[in-house]
């Protein structure tokens, strides 16, 4: 997965260099340095949300790219407000069109189980060990429950925060896959835990504070993609 996601991102800045080097030959005249990395990063970005089936990842990075670009596309009369409104309704719209597409992973629901010796946890069925959030231009806040396997975090120009810290994982190890435009994630994880954070940052930080000893016992693996953004990890 982290060589994919290598290659990825090294085929897109091979790209770009070569757009640069095109634009130094007057073939695409017009075109400034910074105008070709941002649509190129955008671009990776609208391909990752295409294949990821991520509404609001989609339309914002259409939006952006009209943005950006509007000179050349001559559309300055629709940039920027209108665009992004029509990003932002068009994402409510088919997200309330399409509720399961929206959510680009499978989830499901818990019954609580008790018996024995054991405390009370929260068996998920076969999806819902799988959670997926998904934040568009705005700020969000997550409180995860029972037991979780997967996590699949999408932020596009926005905040998120979620809290693991009444969290169980699943055989002791979950993964957390964030993938960050513009925006900031932090997650909030007990400090007996383990985050092995190993993203690919493209003019981006990722890092974590108040790590303690771990227990060795939970595991959580931390991946993804962040771009123009910051991921942290706070133990608590």
């Amino acid at each position: 997965m982290r060589g994919r996601k290598s290659a990825f991102w090294g085929v897109m800045f091979l790209v770009a260099a070569a757009a640069i080097l095109m634009g130094r030959f007057g073939y695409l005249e017009g075109i400034g340095f910074w105008s070709i990395l941002f649509s190129i990063c955008l671009i990776a970005i609208l391909i990752k949300g295409v294949f990821r089936m991520k509404i609001g990842t989609i339309l914002f990075s259409l939006a952006f790219l009209i943005i950006v670009n509007d000179e050349l596309l001559n559309l300055e009369a629709i940039t920027p407000w209108p665009v992004l409104g029509a990003a932002l309704l068009g994402t409510i719209g088919l997200k309330i069109l399409f509720p399961r597409l929206s959510r680009g992973r499978l989830t499901g629901h818990a019954v609580r189980i008790e018996g024995g010796d054991t405390p009370a946890l929260w068996e998920e069925g076969l999806d819902g060990e799988d959670f997926s959030y998904e934040n568009v231009f705005g700020s969000s806040v997550k409180y995860l429950t029972g037991v979780v396997r997967s996590v699949h975090v999408d932020n596009v120009f926005g905040s998120m925060e979620i809290y693991f810290t009444d969290a169980c994982l699943y055989r002791g190890k979950a993964s957390c896959s964030v993938d960050g435009v513009f925006g900031s994630v932090i997650l909030y994880v007990p400090r007996t835990w383990q985050a092995e954070i190993k993203t690919g940052n493209v003019f981006a930080s990722s890092g974590e504070r108040g790590r303690n000893a771990p227990d060795g016992a939970n595991v959580l693996h931390v991946d993804g993609d962040m771009v123009f953004g910051s991921l942290e990890v706070v133990y608590v």
